[in-house]
């Protein structure tokens, strides 16, 4: 009986954490609590197009980075966007950062993106959002969304998506710069990118 009790409460307490962690989350992607420049981002894991986990700290310890968040593949601004950003590539390495760019895809489709926007930057799998979370990013699909979300992420996908977002980080994971419109069809420009870029080389 003792034991039934416990489990009971356990199961309770279960559920109550549950409900507000799914609280955090908010339905409209202008509610987020996105991280703000000056602070430094949490430690992190992501996953390569193999499948193979990677620590974001790691990746962007080798060099500065513009750091993307995209909602997959699936999405044309996303892909325009993406294949902007390889336009100017040569100039963002050459101002000495790599990209890096994140999405709910699971690892396998992230081959597919990179293939089809003839990408030569990297691309890294979020698919259970954890690390969109805890850049603040994360907000409650729309239903239409739902059946769509859990076939790219692998079944992974909560049922949420990343605002689009990017940031320009030291190696030391500090936020120097940051874009983030929760209007998906409004993204930094490429040409927007390098100006920011150069101008915090000044």
């Amino acid at each position: 009986m003792q034991f039934k009790k416990l489990f009971v409460l356990a199961s309770m307490a279960t559920l109550l954490l549950q409900s507000a962690y799914a609280q955090e989350v908010p339905a409209d992607p202008t509610d987020i609590s996105p991280l703000l420049i000056g602070e430094r981002i949490p430690e992190s894991t992501v996953k390569d197009p193999d499948g193979n986990v990677q620590s974001l700290q790691e990746l962007i310890s080798e060099q500065a980075t513009v750091l993307i968040f995209y909602r997959g593949g699936w999405c044309p601004y996303c892909n325009k966007h993406l294949a902007e950003l390889q336009a100017v590539e040569q100039d963002i390495l050459d101002m000495g950062y790599q990209i890096l760019a994140i999405s709910p895809d699971a690892p396998e489709q992230l081959k597919t993106t990179m293939d089809k926007n003839e990408l030569t930057y990297s691309l890294f799998s979020d698919n259970d959002l954890k690390v969109t979370k805890a850049f603040g990013l994360a907000f409650q699909a729309p239903d239409r969304y739902q059946k769509m979300l859990f076939k790219a992420s692998a079944a992974q996908n909560p049922g949420e998506l990343p605002v689009p977002a990017v940031f320009v980080l030291d190696k030391e994971g500090t936020i120097l710069f940051e874009y983030i419109n929760p209007n998906y069809d409004s993204r930094m420009s490429g040409k927007m990118l390098r100006a920011v870029l150069e101008s915090l080389q000044d």
